[in-house]
């Protein structure tokens, strides 16, 4: 749907050749008299809308225009759905705006349904039992004896058909901590088992043996290492930097070898898009015969990979030549971080193989001029992750700050180089067909917009951090000035925060715009094909360019297939937050009258406050009672808990004039500064509510008059 959704905005051509399912949608639209045509294509009528429906708790909905886009969503009431259910793609026609300028419009056809199922669970109401849906909590009627669900426990997680109420499956109950994970990742109608045909291709290839790979490059004389978390099971890459020839290695796993285009296996991870990273396990995209064995870069193991070998200039660190080929490695040593950076700064190491110790040495020091010279153009935030751990029962044990280390940046900039590599290939020409080579799969980052700026640095002047005028022109200067006054007022993560906040996501795209944030004129993603689909997909590109036997007809697909990419990854950081969630809320939900420490992290209302007490550091508190502003740190007692939601209720009991970290003068002028401006709000907000009710008022006064005239009017021409 979405891929004709972008040919609808660009007008479909009368004599474009169509897929048949887009051609009886096409017909569909064209019956309903929605569309009007213009130079000979086919556009959408303005009044109407093609777009995914959300549903409200009190039943309402709201059509959310696709493709996606600034416009303001649609506002839907219960009774003009059509029996539309959340995530169905529908066609509106607006009707009018409201008091709240929230365009009103009425649903005309449901086009594609979505979902399959509701996810609800069990409330006992008075003597029946109905069903309330997750995460809207609307009411949904069950197609079952009362007798028979009065067996069922009260908060039985059901599947339900949304049509006529019948139950598809019981998953469990909410009060079983570890049935999280069923219900998260049934929330995004996602499993963790495969399809019999992906997982039979899966388990069909051998090991690898030199013999049956002579058109290969034998690397398997380099020692490789791989460098990854603790308990890491899928290695996508290795490392190797030869100092002599200031030659550096960047091996990744073959994953394209195993995954034919349009196999059971491609189908299955296009669909999946990525890995999912719980806490306790990860939900891979490809089956774990794979993504944990043949692709997985083991040590001691033969295995298939493409090898970036680039030769670097000895003291600028440039790029002279590279080159990208099919190898055969095999990894002498799997490392963590953790023993890596113990090399690092004591020169010594007790774990790690002496063949490796001189080449990780040199690479570090490789690795931190790179990450100077980026750095001139690029940006670095403070790359602190929050590593939950669970106990036995799966629920919420303790929580691990992990830093950026200097092995994390060792690490790290061998893949940028490796990744900015792949994507200037992609734009080379290579044969006399590459003309629409110019399409890829990029990985992009615009520059910010002015609006966003503005907010952004007004904020820094409320803080008492800028002091300056707005950069419009060197902003790149600007944030390194901010990010050093920030680190010393102890906020560095606070500010990297607001500064990224301020920014655009990065997303993928067909066409390349280039990378402000790293300060790349072009970038995409090579380095994780074991867990990004994107990867993959550019393995398959590269692959073709370098074998010279490009084939542009499936390059037509690619602005779709980046959109979806960039939609499923939004999607798998909701399904990993979503979990945490769930388990901040158990954890909370037996704390039930007790206070923590956290601090205000929006402007609106109703306050949300983060939690910085050990083992909450990342929970996010809804406040109902009480008032704090934004930075501000304050005490707040946990009053409800909806474990069926994951929301989290309190009310501020105290409210420090202080912050974390920063200065008590500078973050007292900040909130007295941010308290004058709420009220002006409000104020101005109270104003045009005013102005608009004598408005409308006078509108009503006025056309009383003309309709009163007319009526005087009438009667006497009619005497």
């Amino acid at each position: 749907m979405n891929e004709f959704l972008n040919l609808l905005q660009n007008g479909i051509p009368l004599d474009f050749k169509l897929a048949e399912s887009f051609t009886q949608i096409l017909a569909s639209l064209l019956k309903l008299n929605v569309l009007i045509l213009r130079k000979n294509r086919y556009f959408l009528r303005k009044q109407f809308c093609i777009g995914r429906v959300e549903l409200a708790r009190k039943g309402y909905g709201f059509v959310l225009p696709l493709p996606k886009s600034n416009k303001q969503d649609w506002l839907v009431e219960k009774n003009l759905l059509k029996g539309a259910q959340k995530g169905d793609i529908v066609l509106a026609k607006l009707l009018t705006k409201g008091d709240s300028n929230r365009p009103r419009a009425k649903v005309l056809s449901i086009l594609e349904s979505k979902d399959k199922f509701v996810l609800c669970y069990l409330e006992k109401y008075k003597l029946d039992c109905i069903a309330i849906s997750i995460p809207n909590e609307i009411p949904y009627k069950i197609k079952a004896s009362q007798k028979s669900l009065k067996t069922l426990p009260s908060n039985t997680i059901l599947k339900l058909n949304p049509k006529n109420g019948e139950i598809l499956e019981i998953l469990g109950t909410l009060e079983d901590s570890q049935i999280d994970e069923t219900l998260t990742l049934s929330l995004y109608d996602r499993q963790e088992s495969f399809n019999l045909s992906a997982q039979l291709q899966a388990e069909s290839f051998q090991e690898v043996r030199i013999k049956d790979f002579k058109d290969r490059i034998n690397c398997t004389h380099l020692p490789f290492c791989a460098i990854d978390p603790l308990g890491a099971k899928d290695h996508d890459d290795a490392v190797y930097f030869d100092a002599e020839s200031s030659t550096l290695y960047v091996a990744i796993a073959d994953v394209s070898y195993y995954v034919p285009q349009d196999s059971p296996l491609d189908l299955e991870a296009r669909n999946r898009g990525f890995s999912i990273y719980f806490p306790h396990k990860s939900i891979p995209m490809l089956p774990r015969a794979l993504s944990e064995n043949l692709c997985s870069l083991n040590a001691g193991k033969l295995r298939l990979a493409m090898v970036w070998k680039m030769r670097l200039h000895k003291r600028t660190k440039a790029v002279l030549n590279s080159e990208l080929f099919e190898a055969v490695v095999k990894v002498r040593q799997k490392l963590t971080y953790e023993e890596v950076d113990e090399l690092l700064e004591s020169g010594k190491s007790k774990q790690i193989l002496p063949a490796l110790k001189k080449p990780l040495l040199h690479l570090h020091t490789l690795a931190q001029k790179l990450r100077a010279k980026r750095l001139k153009k690029g940006f670095d935030f403070l790359g602190d992750e929050k590593s939950m751990e669970l106990d036995k029962n799966l629920e919420l044990k303790n929580i691990k700050i992990e830093s950026q280390t200097p092995s994390h940046q060792l690490v790290e900039e061998c893949m940028l180089l490796a990744n900015m590599q792949s994507a200037k290939l992609q734009t080379q020409r290579t044969t006399a067909n590459d003309e629409s080579l110019k399409l890829g799969i990029y990985r992009v980052h615009s520059q910010p917009k002015p609006a966003g700026i503005t907010e952004l640095f007004t904020e820094l002047k409320l803080l008492g951090i800028w002091e300056k005028v707005i950069p419009f022109r060197d902003f790149h200067q600007a944030i390194l000035n901010v990010q050093r006054a920030a680190k010393l007022a102890n906020m560095e993560s606070e500010m990297d925060k607001l500064i990224i906040k301020s920014m655009p996501q990065a997303s993928y795209a067909s066409h390349n715009i280039g990378h402000f944030g790293l300060g790349f004129e072009v970038y995409s993603h090579f380095t994780s094909p074991i867990r990004r689909y994107s990867d993959l997909l550019l393995h398959r590109i590269l692959k073709a360019k370098i074998q010279l036997n490009e084939d542009s007809t499936h390059k037509e697909s690619l602005p779709t297939l980046c959109e979806d990419l960039s939609q499923k990854e939004r999607e798998v950081a909701k399904i990993e937050m979503e979990f945490k969630d769930r388990k901040f809320a158990r954890f909370l939900s037996q704390r039930i009258g007790q206070a923590f420490i956290g601090f205000v992290s929006n402007d609106s209302t109703p306050e949300i406050v983060s939690l910085v007490t050990p083992p909450l550091q990342g929970a996010r508190v809804l406040c109902l009672k009480g008032k704090g502003v934004k930075y501000q740190k304050v005490r707040i007692q946990i009053i409800e808990v909806n474990i069926a939601t994951a929301k989290i209720y309190g009310r501020i009991v105290e409210s420090y004039n202080e912050s974390f970290g920063i200065a008590s003068e500078q973050i007292s002028t900040y909130l007295f500064a941010k308290s004058s401006q709420k009220e002006r709000q409000k104020q101005q907000k109270a104003k045009e509510k005013a102005q608009k009710t004598m408005q409308r008022a006078k509108r009503y006064k006025r056309n009383r008059h003309t309709n009163s005239q007319s009526f005087v009017r009438h009667k006497c021409k009619g005497r």
